[in-house]
Protein backbone atom coordinates (compact mmCIF):
# COMPACT_ATOMS: atom_id res chain seq x y z
CA UNK A 1 0.00 0.00 0.00
CA UNK A 2 1.77 3.06 -1.01
CA UNK A 3 0.41 7.02 -1.68
CA UNK A 4 2.05 9.94 -3.49
CA UNK A 5 1.20 13.16 -1.51
CA UNK A 6 1.69 16.38 -3.45
CA UNK A 7 0.93 20.06 -4.43
CA UNK A 8 -1.11 21.29 -7.50
CA UNK A 9 -1.40 24.85 -8.06
CA UNK A 10 -4.83 25.76 -8.48
CA UNK A 11 -5.26 29.06 -10.87
CA UNK A 12 -8.41 30.45 -9.19
CA UNK A 13 -7.26 30.18 -5.87
CA UNK A 14 -3.91 31.01 -6.87
CA UNK A 15 -2.14 28.84 -4.00
CA UNK A 16 -0.85 25.64 -4.15
CA UNK A 17 -3.66 22.57 -2.69
CA UNK A 18 -2.62 19.84 -1.10
CA UNK A 19 -3.80 16.10 -2.70
CA UNK A 20 -3.17 12.53 -2.58
CA UNK A 21 -2.84 9.68 -4.84
CA UNK A 22 -2.88 5.54 -4.24
CA UNK A 23 0.67 3.82 -6.29
CA UNK A 24 -1.37 0.84 -5.98
CA UNK A 25 -5.19 2.00 -7.00
CA UNK A 26 -6.48 -0.23 -4.65
CA UNK A 27 -10.16 0.72 -3.35
CA UNK A 28 -8.81 1.10 -0.07
CA UNK A 29 -6.30 3.61 -1.01
CA UNK A 30 -8.49 5.27 -3.37
CA UNK A 31 -11.22 5.75 -0.97
CA UNK A 32 -8.24 6.93 1.71
CA UNK A 33 -6.75 9.58 -0.72
CA UNK A 34 -10.02 10.91 -1.00
CA UNK A 35 -10.83 11.47 2.59
CA UNK A 36 -7.09 12.80 3.25
CA UNK A 37 -7.80 15.57 0.28
CA UNK A 38 -10.17 16.84 2.34
CA UNK A 39 -8.52 17.43 5.48
CA UNK A 40 -6.05 20.76 6.67
CA UNK A 41 -3.81 20.32 9.28
CA UNK A 42 -6.18 21.60 12.44
CA UNK A 43 -8.65 18.38 11.41
CA UNK A 44 -5.99 16.14 11.27
CA UNK A 45 -4.50 17.58 14.50
CA UNK A 46 -7.77 16.43 16.32
CA UNK A 47 -8.43 12.96 14.71
CA UNK A 48 -5.05 11.97 15.81
CA UNK A 49 -5.68 13.66 19.73
CA UNK A 50 -8.80 11.52 19.66
CA UNK A 51 -7.50 8.16 17.99
CA UNK A 52 -4.95 8.18 20.50
CA UNK A 53 -6.74 8.85 23.05
CA UNK A 54 -9.15 6.56 22.15
CA UNK A 55 -12.17 8.85 22.87
CA UNK A 56 -14.28 6.95 19.97
CA UNK A 57 -17.31 8.26 22.07
CA UNK A 58 -17.10 11.54 21.05
CA UNK A 59 -15.37 11.20 17.92
CA UNK A 60 -16.51 12.69 14.79
CA UNK A 61 -13.86 12.41 11.82
CA UNK A 62 -15.96 12.60 8.71
CA UNK A 63 -15.48 15.57 6.32
CA UNK A 64 -18.01 16.91 3.97
CA UNK A 65 -17.55 14.02 1.49
CA UNK A 66 -17.04 11.04 3.23
CA UNK A 67 -18.20 9.46 6.69
CA UNK A 68 -16.07 7.61 8.64
CA UNK A 69 -17.03 4.94 10.90
CA UNK A 70 -14.59 3.49 13.38
CA UNK A 71 -15.20 -0.20 14.73
CA UNK A 72 -13.08 -1.98 17.14
CA UNK A 73 -9.75 -2.18 15.15
CA UNK A 74 -11.22 -1.37 12.06
CA UNK A 75 -11.84 1.77 10.13
CA UNK A 76 -14.52 2.35 7.54
CA UNK A 77 -14.37 4.78 4.98
CA UNK A 78 -17.98 5.91 2.42
CA UNK A 79 -19.25 8.20 0.49
CA UNK A 80 -21.97 10.38 2.41
CA UNK A 81 -24.22 11.11 -0.73
CA UNK A 82 -23.65 7.45 -2.07
CA UNK A 83 -23.66 4.81 0.87
CA UNK A 84 -24.45 1.85 -0.90
CA UNK A 85 -22.31 1.84 -3.50
CA UNK A 86 -19.79 -0.31 -2.63
CA UNK A 87 -17.11 1.06 -4.99
CA UNK A 88 -16.92 4.32 -2.53
CA UNK A 89 -16.55 2.20 0.32
CA UNK A 90 -13.55 0.35 1.83
CA UNK A 91 -12.14 -1.03 5.36
CA UNK A 92 -8.86 -0.72 6.62
CA UNK A 93 -7.10 -1.59 9.69
CA UNK A 94 -6.95 1.42 12.57
CA UNK A 95 -3.31 1.32 12.69
CA UNK A 96 -2.64 1.81 8.74
CA UNK A 97 -5.77 4.45 8.88
CA UNK A 98 -3.88 6.54 11.87
CA UNK A 99 -0.33 5.89 10.02
CA UNK A 100 -1.34 7.90 7.08
CA UNK A 101 -3.02 10.31 9.14
CA UNK A 102 0.20 11.41 10.71
CA UNK A 103 2.17 10.95 7.19
CA UNK A 104 -0.40 13.47 5.95
CA UNK A 105 0.21 15.86 8.71
CA UNK A 106 3.47 15.53 8.44
CA UNK A 107 3.34 16.48 5.00
CA UNK A 108 0.83 19.27 5.36
CA UNK A 109 3.46 20.83 7.76
CA UNK A 110 6.56 20.85 5.55
CA UNK A 111 7.56 23.00 2.57
CA UNK A 112 4.78 22.97 -0.21
CA UNK A 113 7.44 21.88 -2.98
CA UNK A 114 7.75 18.65 -2.05
CA UNK A 115 5.97 15.41 -3.21
CA UNK A 116 6.32 12.66 -0.87
CA UNK A 117 5.78 8.84 -1.38
CA UNK A 118 4.40 6.93 1.70
CA UNK A 119 5.09 3.09 1.90
CA UNK A 120 2.83 0.82 4.28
Amino acid sequence: MSMAFYYFKNDEWDRPIPSCRPLNNSNEMRMLSYYLSELDVDFSENILHNLRNNNINILDISSETWQVVIDGKNVTIYSIYDEDNNDFKATVKKDVFEKLIVAWLDFLRQDYSLEIIIDL
